[in-house]
């Protein structure tokens, strides 16, 4: 019987059944008894979001994570030459921070991001799944998304999460630009398990994930999900909050995060926000 590794396999892409993407070709996958434990470990919006063949390819992924700090495969290439890639790691507060820089420094930009924390019951850890598509800031490459760009982002990240690259000296070449945009930076009401929800509207621009997720992460704050959208030129982000050790956070404490939010993409102080 052949064994399945837990380190990423070669890339193979086979096209897609109507929509002329291409996939990964799974010759390791999970058996399905494992993928129902995965499926179960994530939230239920994930389970509504994705099919049982996405959740196979998804759950094998993370599995080939292994003991590594970080793990990502492309599971999906898309016919405008963007792609899925699926983002593993250990959960901390700093981690969607981390992994938009990594994205960033690999000259990628986010379309759609969506990030779910779960509890690897298999080797009792706390664990962060992100799901992002993503395409080139270079709009002139038009060759694949492939293995040689997952395994950048995956050894970045590393670096970030070992200590070895500060995510605030990725940060620094990035963030500064398009200030002073017009945004909305707003809260919602809390979500169905009491988090903070952090609506954010804005014209699109490079590291603006990184912006947000990076100001959130100084506040003290944890990203528990999020969702992020681009549709044409304008960013649509929401991002479920709690604070570090899991408590909800206080009005105060979201109007502390909302300021430091908007600052950072506006470049101006938050009108009633003390200086």
């Amino acid at each position: 019987m052949r064994q399945c590794g837990r380190t990423m396999n070669t890339m193979t892409l086979t096209p897609g059944i109507r929509d002329g993407s291409f996939e990964r070709d799974e010759t390791c996958s999970l058996p399905w008894g494992l993928v129902d434990e995965f499926s179960s470990s994530m939230p239920e919006s994930y389970r509504v979001l994705f099919d049982p063949r996405t959740i196979r390819q998804h759950s094998s992924i993370v599995a080939r994570r292994g003991m590594q700090v970080a793990h990502a495969e492309i599971w999906r290439v898309l016919p405008d030459h963007s792609a899925a890639i699926c983002v593993v790691a250990e959960d901390r507060p700093d981690l969607l921070a981390a992994v938009a820089a990594a994205l960033v420094s690999n000259g990628l930009d986010v379309i759609t991001a969506l990030a779910f924390s779960r509890m690897d019951r298999s080797l009792g850890r706390d664990e962060a799944v992100a799901l992002l598509w993503i395409r080139r800031v270079n709009t002139q490459d038009t060759t694949l998304l492939g293995d040689a760009h997952a395994t950048s982002i995956a050894a970045v990240l590393t670096e970030m999460l070992e200590g070895r690259i500060s995510v605030d000296d990725i940060a620094a070449c990035t963030v500064s630009e398009g200030l002073h945009s017009m945004a909305t930076v707003r809260f919602d009401d809390v979500d169905e398990d009491g988090r903070a929800v952090l609506i954010v509207e804005a014209p699109d621009r490079r590291g603006m994930l990184l912006s947000i997720a990076l100001h959130v992460s100084r506040q003290g704050a944890r990203v528990a999900r999020s969702l992020v959208r681009t549709v044409g030129q304008r960013a649509y982000n929401r991002f479920q909050l709690v604070e570090v050790n899991g408590e909800p956070l206080t009005l105060r404490r979201r109007e502390q995060i909302r300021a430091a939010v908007y600052n950072a993409l506006t470049g101006r102080r938050a009108l009633g926000v003390p200086g």
